[in-house]
């Protein structure tokens, strides 16, 4: 992967920052002087869409803060799962430890609680204003509410409402014009060969009943402030203004839905990309492993003309929510508090964008489409511009969070604080070498609980291997380095003994430090 920030690229950086140690952090700052906290969350980005990581289309305000801040090209996600990767976030803590394993609202029936000790939590209980805007979607009951989240404002509640009276959505989910989006109906026009699809695609999908987000994709009628993702945008640029009248730090969750399904896309978003002009990835041959997956069956049913209109929406999508970026960072600047405010862009996973003949991420995989996520860390205070290729994860933000604004946690955390290793207190020759990933088989009452008797697939990579073990016995192993696009699986070949051995390893001694409990993993040679 081609990756460029303006005329630098770095492959490691060394910042000064204070020393700080990854449990018991330091305070250094005053209450005056306390760094700001915002994170900008985004769902379902694959990189390849962000010109800051090699993608064709443009970026500008997301490259931005690229260019200002560290990018980091070997991150990944926890899962390739909305709600587990989440909850990742706010407890430093991989999908076995907090026990979230599958979507809220699906399979998934225990989620955060008061109980929890999270990154807003502590800074809550410290003289920080907590907020999230935006998809949370790790709530345990029937609201989402937190005691720290005064002013939450969610898609399926506060958002849903308002479309409703405002007239944005309507109950018309059995019109050909309406896209049925969770309970939500909102008007769409679908390209002509779209629509000559639909018949056949609802015949043969009969079965799924989120169908309507695939076969009504298209032009979504309604102004582009009027969708949730420019309301969210509008509430954090607020909040930040009104932060100017207190001393008090703030740490905002803007947390957008796309380019996250439901697959459509306002004027004049919509119109900036021609489908005929975009490329379908040239490695588009599905493993047979994913060939009855839904991220594979959508592209077989609506073939490659399908695609280019769902390939034209999701950059439309991206397109769109940078320019949102764009106007939070000049509230930011507006107000003097841009160099004053920790600013970390992320994703919760990625999306197959057409990559192996696939779209979404509704697949067993651990293709880098879907594992590997956009991290990007912005605070020039303490951080100078470049690239890292030191590998980060998403459990990692709370420890690192905590580590810049000076306060401490007490529970189990198994992410990295990565400040030590950027202020030449502790050598990169020390920092984590290995990045994993991981889908577990939920609980047949959705508790929060790792059974003995639940299976697990496991990614572990190093800076040239990937090794994905599922629990039927299916192994693959790929070459990073001269196979990128991960078309061919080495398991089987010699040559590679001691890489799978070495990876093994390390699955291994991950899986003890983090306390699996489920079925033992077999591997090939340990």
């Amino acid at each position: 992967m081609k990756i460029t920030i303006g005329k630098l690229t770095i492959a490691i950086l060394m910042v000064c920052l204070s020393s700080c140690s990854s449990k018991k952090i330091s305070k250094k700052h005053s209450n005056q002087n306390k760094p700001n906290v915002l994170v900008i969350m985004v769902d379902q980005l694959n990189v390849n869409a962000l010109s800051c990581y090699g993608g064709e289309m443009q970026t500008p305000n997301i490259d931005r803060l690229a260019n200002e801040g560290v990018l980091f090209d070997r991150a990944y996600c926890t899962t390739p799962f909305c709600s587990p990767s989440r909850a990742s976030i706010v407890t430093g803590q991989y999908l076995h430890e907090h026990g979230i394993v599958q979507n809220m609202g699906w399979r998934q029936k225990e989620g955060i609680t008061i109980d929890d000790e999270t990154t807003e939590k502590i800074l809550s209980e410290n003289g920080y204003e907590t907020h999230h805007y935006g998809k949370w979607h790790v709530e345990s009951d029937s609201l989402p509410y937190l005691p720290y989240y005064p002013d939450q404002y969610d898609f399926g509640y506060q958002y849903k409402k308002e479309a409703n009276e405002s007239g944005v959505t309507l109950k018309k989910a059995d019109s050909d014009e309406y896209m049925n989006f969770y309970g939500q109906s909102f008007p769409v026009e679908g390209t002509p060969y779209m629509k000559g699809k639909r018949e056949h695609l609802d015949s043969i999908w009969s079965s799924i009943e989120y169908r309507d987000f695939v076969t009504k994709m298209g032009r979504l009628k309604i102004k582009p402030e009027e969708w949730i993702d420019g309301i969210l945008a509008k509430k954090t640029i607020a909040r930040i203004k009104e932060s100017g009248e207190t001393n008090d730090p703030f740490m905002l969750t803007c947390s957008f839905i796309w380019p996250h399904d439901p697959n459509f896309a306002p004027s004049p978003y919509y119109e900036m990309f021609n489908p005929d002009s975009l490329k379908i990835p040239e490695f588009n041959t599905p493993e047979q492993k994913f060939e009855n997956s839904w991220s594979r069956r959508m592209v077989n049913g609506y073939g490659d003309k399908g695609l280019k209109e769902f390939l034209r929406i999701y950059h439309a999508n991206v397109k769109y929510l940078d320019d949102r970026v764009g106007e939070i960072l000049g509230e930011l600047e507006a107000q003097g508090k841009l160099d004053e405010t920790l600013i970390i862009f992320t994703a919760d996973h990625g999306d197959m964008m057409g990559e192996h003949g696939m779209t979404w991420k509704s697949n067993e995989s651990f293709y880098e489409a879907i594992a590997n996520i956009p991290f990007i860390i912005r605070y020039p205070k303490l951080f100078k511009p470049g690239v890292s290729s030191m590998p980060i994860s998403l459990v990692d933000i709370k420890p690192t969070i905590l580590s810049v604004v000076g306060e401490e946690y007490k529970a189990k955390v198994s992410g990295t604080n990565i400040v030590p290793f950027f202020t030449g207190e502790k050598s990169m020759t020390d920092a984590p070498k290995y990045s994993f990933c991981e889908r577990i088989q939920y609980h047949p009452e959705g508790k929060r609980e790792i059974l003995s008797t639940a299976k697990g697939a496991f990614m572990v990579r190093n800076d040239r291997y990937k090794l994905n073990i599922y629990p039927d016995g299916d192994v693959f192993l790929y070459d990073l380095e001269n196979d990128p696009n991960e078309m061919k699986n080495v398991i089987d070949n010699p040559k590679f003994t001691q890489d799978v051995l070495e990876l093994e390893k390390a699955l291994s001694e991950w899986l003890k430090t983090t306390n699996w409990k489920g079925v033992p993993v077999k591997f090939k040679y340990l």
